[in-house]
């Protein structure tokens, strides 16, 4: 079942070059550790600016690996209803998937102006961040640039209906 997991591999070289120390792990995520209808979403998104957002900013976003007859209706993320279990995101360094771009992502789980929150997350370019999380709610995390728009990308293991 390893296709139902999220696995992230970290080594870090840290303190000052006279103390140096280097630290390592893995972040093992597998589905419904954390509530019981955990789904995956795949999104690519872009910043609306340095205007705060919605990490993902719409419902409907279809859940992959879904079984579904010609019956049943495709099943969509409902913002306001699904919980972030697991996320990961990255900052494609670039505007629009080719245009370059210089700009950090700003990332926040209580909304507000994340350029003066202390609380914010800052993701450069070309940098992945993840996280697992005890149920945050999708439509609580959101997102701006640093400058102008930036593409970005969200892996996300979403709790459908909430944890």
């Amino acid at each position: 079942m390893a296709a139902d997991r999220a696995t992230v591999n970290v080594s870090a070289s840290l303190l000052p070059d006279s103390m140096k120390t280097s630290i390592g792990g893995t972040t093992v995520y597998d589905l419904n550790d954390i509530g019981n209808n955990n789904k995956w979403i795949y999104v690519r998104m872009q910043t609306d600016g340095t205007t705060a957002r919605d990490l993902v900013t719409e419902d409907g976003v279809q859940y992959l690996n879904e079984t579904i007859t010609y019956t049943d209706t495709i099943p969509l993320t409902v913002e306001a209803d699904d919980d972030v279990v697991f996320i990961a995101i990255k900052n494609n360094g670039t505007t629009d998937g080719s245009t370059a771009s210089t700009a950090n992502l700003y990332v926040g789980l209580t909304g507000g102006d994340l350029a003066a929150n202390s609380g914010t997350i800052v993701i450069e370019p070309n940098e992945v961040w993840f996280a697992r999380l005890r149920g945050e709610a999708l439509a609580d995390i959101n997102a701006a640039s640093s400058s102008g728009d930036l593409s970005y990308e969200v892996f996300a293991i979403l709790d459908d209906g909430g944890v």
